[in-house]
C-alpha cells in the first residue's frame, strides 16, 4: 500500500513539472505578444495625427489584430492546460482518498488484533511456549516487527492525509487560476471585436476618398522610382570604380571584398534589424493595396515603421559607399559589403561619411519623423539587382 501511495506521488510530481514547464512557455509567449501589441498601438496613436498616414495605419492595425488573435489562441491553450491539470489533480485526490480508506481499514484490523492480545502475560506466554530458543527469538522478533508495522501504518495514514490536503489546496488554486485566465481570454475577445469594428469603420470611410488615395499612391510610386534610379546610378558608379566593365551587373572583387561577401552570405537569415525596434509595414515587391481594390503597391525594399527619435543601424560590417541627399526622401546611406549593398533611406541626419568603415549594429543616422510618422525604407542589392530583405533579416518573415 505504501508503494501504491509513493507511485501516485511520483507520478503527480513529474507530470506537474512537465505541465508547469509548458505553462511557463505559454506565459512568456503571451507577455511577448502583449508587448508587441502595445508597441504597435503606440505607433498607431502617432500615425492617427495625420490623414496622410492612412496606409501605414491600416497595415499596422491589421498586424495588431492578427497578433491579438494569436494571443487569444495562446490563452485558450493555457486554459486547456489548466483543465488537464485540474482533471489530473481530481483523479489523484480520488486515488489518495481510496488509499487512505484502505490504510485505515488495515490499521483498524491491526488495532483490533492488538486489543485482543493486549495482555503482556499473553505475549510472554506466546514467547515462552516456544519449542526452543531459536523459535522464541523469532516470535519475539515478530512481535517487535508487528509493533513497528503498526507505527509505520499510522505514519503512512498521516502522510497520505497531508498529501491529500495539499492536493485539495492545489485544486482550489488551479480553479482560481483558470478563472483569471478565462477572464483575460474573454477580455481580449472583446477588445478584438472592437478593433475589428473600428477597422471596418475606417475602411468604409476610406472608400469614400478613393480618388484622393490613388493620387497619393501615384505620387509615392513616382518618388520610389526616383529613389531607386538614384541608388542604382550610385551603385553603377561604385562598380565602375571597382574596375567592372560598363555592362557588368556585379563588382570586381578584391580577395578582402570577396571574403566580406562570403561572410555576408553566411549570415543570411541572421542579420540584425536595421533599427533597434520597429514594424514592417511594406514588404518587398508587389503587394495588394490594403483598401484600394485591384491596386498593387510596389516596394523596392521593406518599409519599417518605428517611434520618433529612432536611429537606423548597419546590418553588417562594411564601408559607406555614398551618402545621398534626395529631395522628399531625406538623406540616404549606401553601405557596401563586398558585392552586396544595403541602403537606408529617409534619414534626417547621418553619423557617417563616404569611405567610413562601419560595424554591425553601428548607428548611421536618425530617421525622419513627420506628422506622427517615423518610417524608413531598407533595401538590399547584389550588384544592380534588388533582393528581398526579409530572407536576410532575422525574424523578418
Amino acid at each position: 500500500m505504501k508503494r501504491s501511495c509513493l507511485s501516485i506521488l511520483i507520478f503527480l510530481l513529474s507530470s506537474t513539472f512537465l505541465v508547469g514547464q509548458t505553462a511557463d512557455e505559454l506565459r512568456r509567449k503571451q507577455q511577448k505578444l502583449k508587448e508587441e501589441i502595445d508597441y504597435k498601438k503606440g505607433i498607431i496613436v502617432q500615425l492617427e495625427k495625420d490623414s496622410k498616414n492612412t496606409l501605414s495605419y491600416v497595415k499596422l492595425t491589421d498586424k495588431k489584430i492578427q497578433q491579438r488573435q494569436e494571443l487569444i489562441g495562446v490563452l485558450l491553450e493555457e486554459l486547456n492546460l489548466i483543465d488537464r491539470k485540474i482533471e489530473e489533480t481530481e483523479d489523484l485526490i480520488v486515488a489518495f482518498e481510496s488509499d487512505i480508506e484502505q490504510l485505515r481499514e488495515e490499521y483498524a484490523q491491526m488495532i483490533s488484533q492488538a486489543y485482543k492480545t493486549r495482555n503482556n502475560a499473553d505475549k510472554a506466554m506466546y514467547i515462552f511456549a516456544s519449542k526452543d530458543f531459536e523459535q522464541a527469538f523469532r516470535r519475539m522478533k515478530y512481535m517487535q516487527q508487528l509493533t513497528e508495522y503498526r507505527q509505520e501504518q499510522a505514519e503512512a495514514i498521516l502522510s497520505a492525509q497531508a498529501n491529500l490536503e495539499k492536493k485539495r489546496l492545489a485544486l482550489e488554486t488551479q480553479r482560481e487560476e483558470k478563472n483569471a485566465v478565462l477572464n483575460n481570454h474573454n477580455q481580449e475577445k472583446l477588445v478584438l471585436n472592437r478593433e475589428k469594428q473600428d477597422k471596418q469603420k475606417k475602411l468604409k470611410q476610406l472608400g469614400t476618398e478613393e480618388a484622393k488615395h490613388k493620387r497619393e499612391l501615384a505620387a509615392a510610386n513616382k518618388k520610389a522610382e526616383e529613389v531607386r534610379m538614384a541608388i542604382k546610378k550610385a551603385i553603377e558608379r561604385e562598380m565602375a570604380k571597382s574596375g567592372s566593365g560598363g555592362s557588368s551587373k556585379s563588382f570586381k572583387l578584391t580577395p578582402e571584398a570577396r571574403e566580406l561577401s562570403n561572410n555576408f552570405v553566411a549570415n543570411k537569415g541572421k542579420l540584425p534589424w536595421p533599427v533597434d525596434k520597429g514594424e514592417i509595414v511594406d514588404y518587398f515587391g508587389e503587394q495588394p493595396h490594403p483598401f484600394l481594390k485591384g491596386i498593387k503597391v510596389k516596394n523596392n525594399g521593406v518599409t519599417v515603421s518605428t517611434t520618433s527619435g529612432s536611429r537606423a543601424r548597419a546590418v553588417f560590417e562594411g564601408e559607406v559607399s555614398k551618402v545621398l541627399i534626395l529631395p522628399g526622401s531625406g538623406k540616404v546611406v549606401i553601405v557596401r559589403h563586398g558585392e552586396f549593398i544595403t541602403v537606408y533611406t529617409n534619414l534626417k541626419e547621418t553619423f557617417v561619411s563616404n569611405g567610413d568603415k562601419v560595424r554591425t549594429k553601428e548607428e548611421i543616422g536618425t530617421i525622419v519623423s513627420d506628422k506622427g510618422k517615423t518610417e524608413f525604407e531598407f533595401q538590399l542589392w547584389k550588384g544592380t539587382e534588388l533582393l528581398n530583405p526579409i530572407y536576410w533579416i532575422y525574424g523578418a518573415k
